[in-house]
C-alpha cells in the first residue's frame, strides 16, 4: 500500500512539470502565457532585438468632387456630393436643379475632398456658400459670412469625403 502511495507521488511529481511547460523549447513561458517567440514585438520577452513586421502598402485614395447649382430667380437648387470628377459633379448638380424646376440653373460652388455649407438670410435673400475641411466649421463659417446666427441660418451642407479604394 505504501508503495502504491509512493508511487502515485512519484508520478504526479513526474508530470506536474509537463502541464507548465506548455510553450516549445526555447520560448519561455513563464509570465508568456501565449507563448510568443521573445523575438516577437509584442513579446514579454522582447528588448528591442526583434525586427519589427514590414509596414503594409500605402493606402490608395480616390477623390470625390461635389458642386452646387442655384436658379435664383425660382429658388431651386441642385446638389451632388459624391461624384467622380468635377466635370461629373457640375452636370449632376445642373440636371437636378433643372429637375426641381430650375430654367436659369448655375454652378455656385463646386469642392471636392472637403465640405461645403449655404447659409441665407432668415426669410429669403441671397445664398453664401463656404467650403471648409469639415462640415462644423463649413456651417459656422457660411453663418458667419452670412451675417451671424441672429440673421442667417444653414440651408444645405454635405461633404465630399475621398473614399479608400485599396
Amino acid at each position: 500500500m505504501i508503495r502504491r502511495v509512493i508511487l502515485l507521488a512519484t508520478l504526479s511529481l513526474g508530470f506536474a512539470g509537463a502541464a507548465f511547460a506548455q510553450c516549445a523549447p526555447g520560448i519561455p513561458s513563464a509570465g508568456n502565457p501565449g507563448c510568443i517567440p521573445p523575438t516577437a514585438p509584442n513579446s514579454p520577452y522582447n528588448q528591442g532585438t526583434g525586427a519589427a513586421p514590414p509596414p503594409g502598402p500605402e493606402p490608395v485614395w480616390r477623390e470625390t468632387w461635389g458642386a452646387v447649382a442655384i436658379d435664383m430667380g425660382v429658388g431651386r437648387a441642385g446638389m451632388s456630393d459624391t461624384e467622380k470628377s468635377k466635370d461629373s459633379a457640375i452636370a449632376v448638380a445642373l440636371d437636378r436643379c433643372k429637375s426641381a424646376g430650375g430654367t436659369q440653373c448655375e454652378i455656385k460652388t463646386t469642392y471636392h475632398n472637403q465640405c461645403v455649407a449655404l447659409a441665407q438670410e432668415k426669410g429669403g435673400g441671397d445664398v453664401v456658400t463656404v467650403t471648409g475641411p469639415d462640415q462644423t466649421r463649413a456651417e459656422s463659417r457660411s453663418v458667419e459670412k452670412c451675417g451671424g446666427e441672429a440673421r442667417c441660418a444653414v440651408v444645405y451642407s454635405a461633404c465630399s469625403d475621398a473614399v479608400r479604394v485599396q
